[in-house]
């Protein structure tokens, strides 16, 4: 089997998240693919069955679970069928656990998200015991919105909050079991830039340096609440707190919300 190491929603070739990425003509399976990915130990290994050219199945497991969608696994995913020559035209398609999606090529490699849906209000209190900030610090009602995954959409005051999050890392992953979201995702908007922050430790992940479907549900979140006005693209920048540079763009057509960047092959991986 194939299996490369690439780097997704690098921010001028540099930084972006890690993903493992294995191309296969028939999928593993469930345990063979978990193995391999709690192996691997990147945040999301991306499994990939071939069914045409342009068209696959993919599977997508963290170190501990599978879920449904990854969106910087997505954009390794594809940035490598297009550099293995599996692509053959500008749009191609993926069926996943989150329903068949979209991937486009233009500057960005851009992934069409499921549907956005709004969910339950947060307590503003327990979300900022658990990022431990002060609550007074949090601007709205934090909300769980799911745009492929659910996460808690969260806005701090400012640059100097976000990035002095600590969490509370066990009592976050059981509330994130409890509410059943992914985890949290935090940004502020300075100087007119989108920062964020990304933690999933209920999925065995305490920060994520880039993350394309939480953007998705930020971008919504921000749009709900009038920081965005209309479809205008948003470039937002994570990874710094842990000095990886990322930039994942987010805009709108229509009705649907596409979620893209760049990426890099790092290296080949033996299975």
């Amino acid at each position: 089997m194939k299996a490369y190491e690439v780097s997704a929603f690098t921010r001028k070739g540099k930084g972006g998240n890690l993903a493992g990425v294995v191309i296969m003509d028939n999928l593993l399976n469930d345990d063979e693919m978990q193995e391999i990915a709690t192996r691997f130990g990147y945040s999301e290994t991306a499994f990939v069955e071939v069914f045409e050219p342009n068209i696959f199945n993919v599977r997508f497991f963290t170190v501990t679970n599978e879920v449904d969608l990854c969106g910087h696994a997505t954009i390794a995913t594809f940035h490598l069928l297009n550099e293995e020559k599996y692509i053959t035209k500008k749009e191609a398609f993926q069926y996943t656990k989150a329903g068949k999606l979209k991937v486009i090529f233009d500057e960005n490699i851009l992934m069409e998200m499921s549907k956005p849906i709004l969910k339950d209000d947060l307590d503003k209190e327990e979300c900022a015991y658990l990022l431990n900030i002060d609550s007074n610090k949090i601007l709205n009602k934090p909300k769980i919105v799911e745009v492929g995954l659910p996460d808690c959409m969260v806005i701090v005051k400012d640059y100097e909050t976000l990035q002095s999050i600590n969490i509370r890392k066990e009592e976050l992953a059981k509330y994130s079991d409890e509410k059943e979201i992914t985890g949290f995702h935090v940004g502020t908007i300075e100087k007119n830039k989108y920062y964020v922050r990304n933690f999933a430790p209920a999925c065995g992940i305490d920060e994520e340096s880039a993350t394309g479907t939480a953007n998705g549900g930020m971008f919504i979140y921000l749009q709900s609440k009038g920081y965005i006005k209309g479809t205008e693209e948003i470039l937002f920048k994570q990874g710094d707190s842990m000095n990886l540079p990322s930039e994942i763009a987010v805009k709108q057509i229509d009705e649907t919300i596409w979620v893209g960047g760049k990426a890099t092959t790092i290296k080949e991986l033996e299975v």
